[in-house]
């Protein structure tokens, strides 16, 4: 039985990457505060370092497949890498047979950029909202329901995304920019082994209308209580909250690593836990 899921796993994954998915850089020119680095980024060992040029790459189930929802994956390495492979290119083999898109979200890293960690979430958040703008942009072409886009972030990602979910906007209407007008608000924010330079303090303010967050975390994972007192916060001002703890995973907890799919990895059920709590949201907004 194991060898026969192992094998349909197998011949999935390499359908999902038969063909090239398309890179989009979010701006069509240079970003706002573009940095010219003096190396180009580089991808080594399933990891992205030295970004400067953000970027989306967009994985698609099969059109009949699709159920409209999509999620962007900002992958963690501590604002100094992208973990590519284990955080994006693994949560699409999954999420695609369950009919969702996965955007993977090339950020920008330091280095090249030198900044301290509040600039640094500062330049990544223009990241992560112009990502859901041109995502929604596009939602008709990639077959995407515009109120079914969310985030998910591993670790520095998932800083990054609660960073979006606390720190959206409405979008300006005067732009001349047509993807500028559109939301930036996630239709829900997802956290993996979420961090914020090992301190234990919910480090974000969160909005009345911010979106419905899904955390998980390992025991192990210290502090627990970043996770704990995130949850706590959404919850006294209404916000849609749930955390799943877990006893084995470390901060690698939500990691969709093949092996542990195969094998029902408690921590690597996410993704469903994930889907049936969103449809127990009678109003996602």
């Amino acid at each position: 039985m194991r060898t026969l899921l192992a094998l349909a796993f197998i011949a999935l994954a390499s359908h999902c990457f038969a063909e090239e998915p398309p890179v989009i850089p979010l701006w069509p020119d240079k970003p706002p505060q573009f940095l010219a680095a003096e190396t180009a980024e580089n991808f080594e060992n399933g990891t992205f370092h030295g970004v400067t040029i953000p970027s989306i790459t967009v994985f698609s189930p099969p059109a009949d497949k699709r159920n409209g929802m999509a999620i962007i994956v900002c992958a963690g390495g501590g604002y100094g890498g992208l973990a590519w492979k284990i955080h994006v290119e693994y949560a699409v083999q999954v999420f695609n047979q369950m009919g969702v898109t996965i955007i993977g979200l090339k950020y920008r890293l330091r280095p090249p950029h030198k900044l301290d960690n509040a600039g640094i979430q500062a330049l990544t958040l223009l990241d992560a909202k112009r990502a859901v703008r041109l995502v929604r942009s596009r939602a008709i072409e990639w077959g995407i329901d515009p109120r079914k886009v969310g985030v998910a972030g591993y670790s520095a990602g998932a800083n990054l995304a609660m960073n979006l979910a606390a720190n959206f906007d409405e979008g300006d209407a005067a732009s001349d920019d047509p993807i500028e007008r559109l939301s930036s608000r996630p239709d829900f924010a997802v956290g993996l082994g979420t961090w914020h330079w090992r301190k234990p303090e919910n480090p974000f303010v969160f909005k009345t209308n911010s979106p419905p967050v899904y955390l998980v975390h390992a025991t192990t994972d210290k502090p627990v209580e970043i996770a704990t007192n995130i949850v706590a916060d959404l919850k006294k001002i209404g916000v849609p909250a749930r955390l799943d703890l877990f006893e084995e995973g470390g901060h690698g907890v939500g990691n969709l690593i093949p092996t542990r799919v195969q094998h029902g990895f408690p921590g690597a059920q996410w993704p469903k836990l994930l889907l049936d709590w969103l449809n127990t949201l009678k109003d996602p907004r």
